[in-house]
């Protein structure tokens, strides 16, 4: 079928319904129009779901696709200052040393998806605290350094959030290196989350507060 109706959910974002409706043009296929979904259980008929790739596929695939052929070799920092949680605390001294070593500073918050890819593809180095952002990694070439700033993981539930930025890495021949820096409760943990979440990992783990960069770690930063 060349035009299709696709469910979404609701709160999906302008940039991720756009970048759907590109990479299936690249399919051949056109969305004629978008189904919206709520936090429920549905019943569909006449419909089909997507057969999904295993993840070391598919981020060959994005990256053979999407990514752009750039020469650059630009050293970027994604900042996450607008965000609720797992911002750094001391962000600030942090961007002035990154300056003082010819880093660009870019906040992906109003990005496009396609603004996204350019600025990754142009990187030989990316450093950035863990963030949905960091999903972009799949656009890199081969040898570009990543440097993530991560919450101090303690439990077991964890490891998935700890090694998932290095997997995509090691599929794709990245230099993945990573600091832990120091936990600082946020007192702007959107509520929401605990609708999807259990309050009490919310409240546990680190992945859920701010972070403080030591200034001995300043310097493990290239």
């Amino acid at each position: 079928e060349k035009e299709i109706n696709l469910a979404i959910h609701r709160n999906s974002t302008n940039k991720f319904r756009d970048f759907l409706e590109q990479l299936l043009s690249f399919m051949g296929k056109n969305i004629k129009k978008f189904i919206y979904l709520d936090d429920d259980f549905y019943y569909f008929e006449n419909s089909k779901i997507p057969q999904y790739l295993n993840k070391s596929i598919s981020i060959k695939i994005l990256n053979q696709l999407l990514s752009k052929k750039n020469k650059e070799n630009r050293k970027i920092y994604i900042a996450r200052k607008n965000s609720t949680y797992r911002k750094i605390i001391n962000e600030t001294d942090l961007i002035d040393e990154l300056k003082l070593k010819n880093f660009d500073i870019a906040d992906t918050t109003n990005m496009s998806i396609n603004e996204q890819i350019a600025i990754f593809s142009s990187a030989n180095t990316i450093v950035s605290p863990t963030s949905s952002a960091l999903t972009n990694l799949v656009f890199c070439k081969p040898g570009t350094k990543v440097l993530e700033i991560r919450p101090r993981y303690n439990y077991a539930y964890e490891n998935i959030l700890k090694n998932r930025f290095l997997e995509v890495c090691n599929q794709l021949n990245l230099e993945y290196s990573s600091i832990d820096a120091d936990p600082v409760i946020s007192k702007d943990v959107n509520k929401n989350l605990n609708k999807f979440i259990n309050p009490e990992i919310v409240n546990q783990s680190n992945y859920y507060k701010n972070l403080l960069v030591k200034l001995n770690d300043f310097k493990l930063i290239a």
